[in-house]
């Protein structure tokens, strides 16, 4: 096949004249010649694998193989991305004594194949027939093999493989009247938090029980207590990070016992103030009482008086 670009090619010299026919008959007659070629190609490594896997790319023996050889063709295999890892043929080599390697190039379109560029395939080589037919019997039950999704199993090694490390730090404060635990741990607008995530490079989540973060999968807050949970690329840059956040609770739980005091001081004071007005109520009730006492026997005794005066 010609290898010239369009823009390589010398410009016609006159498209009606006779040059130009003899150049149209002669480019028909090497298209046909080539298209003849690519079939003849084809056949040929078609019979190769039907022949018994002799060698497919043609040429002379490789110096460095055994006295038994065998091709397999892998190109149109859905698990070749499996066989031509090296971990794959060195796995197979442990286990049947024989030498395999990756041969050819991966061709969507294997009437493009040829002589110098055949179809991707494996090139076994063994010293004994019986380690032949291990090796060829390896490859057959790895080429047989269920995958599975091939994308889901990409998207499983990218997440297993993007897994930082991470950090949970419990909060351990209750909540109270007036002091809202979430609030004061992320800090106005998210100010504490947005700190150590810029200091420290991390990601910095607050979540469990009245954190307000709802999990994707459940469309609930994780049934825990409240935590804070740190995550980055790095593992210095998350230890610092938790240092960071262990540094904001301690601060936390400092004004969050200044504030349980002045509640309890606050609840106390409220009771004596209870006790007090209850005493004054009691007092005032025991007073009255006395007061209309006195002023029945007064005017019990006023009668008795007035009584006794007419007489």
């Amino acid at each position: 096949m010609s290898s010239k670009r369009k823009w390589d090619q010398a410009a016609p010299e006159d498209a009606d004249g006779p040059s130009a026919k003899a150049t149209k008959l002669e480019e028909g007659k090497t298209a046909s010649e080539a298209a003849a070629a690519a079939a003849a190609i084809a056949a040929k490594i078609a019979a190769q694998f039907a022949g018994g896997g002799g060698p497919i790319g043609g040429g002379t023996k490789d110096p460095h193989d055994g006295d038994y050889t065998h091709d397999i063709d892998i190109n149109d295999v859905r698990n070749r991305y499996l066989l031509t890892k090296g971990a794959t043929q060195q796995q197979i080599h442990d286990e049947t004594g024989a030498s395999v390697s990756t041969k050819g190039v991966w061709l969507p379109d294997r009437s493009k194949a040829n002589e110098k560029e055949p179809p991707l395939y494996l090139h076994i080589s063994a010293t004994s027939p019986e380690m032949l037919q291990k090796a060829i019997d390896k490859v057959n039950e790895l080429m047989n093999m269920d995958m599975g999704s091939l994308v889901e199993d990409k998207s499983s090694r990218v997440r297993e493989r993007r897994k930082w490390p991470e950090e949970k730090i419990p909060v351990g404060i209750d909540t109270i009247r007036n002091f809202n635990v979430r609030a004061k741990v992320v800090g106005p607008s998210g100010m504490f938090v947005k700190y150590i995530q810029q200091e420290t490079g991390t990601r910095v989540q607050i979540k469990g029980l009245g954190s307000g973060f709802v999990d994707q999968d459940t469309g609930h807050e994780h049934d825990e207590p409240m935590y804070i949970h740190v995550t980055g690329p790095d593992e210095q840059q998350v230890q610092r990070a938790k240092a960071l956040t262990e540094d904001l609770l301690e601060v936390v739980r400092a004004e969050h016992a200044k504030v349980k005091q002045l509640l309890a001081q606050q609840q106390m004071e409220l009771h004596q103030a209870q006790v007090h007005s209850l005493w004054h109520t009691s007092c005032l009730y025991l007073i009255l009482v006395c007061i209309r006492e006195l002023v029945g026997s007064l005017t019990c005794l006023c009668l008795g008086l007035c009584s006794s005066t007419t007489g």
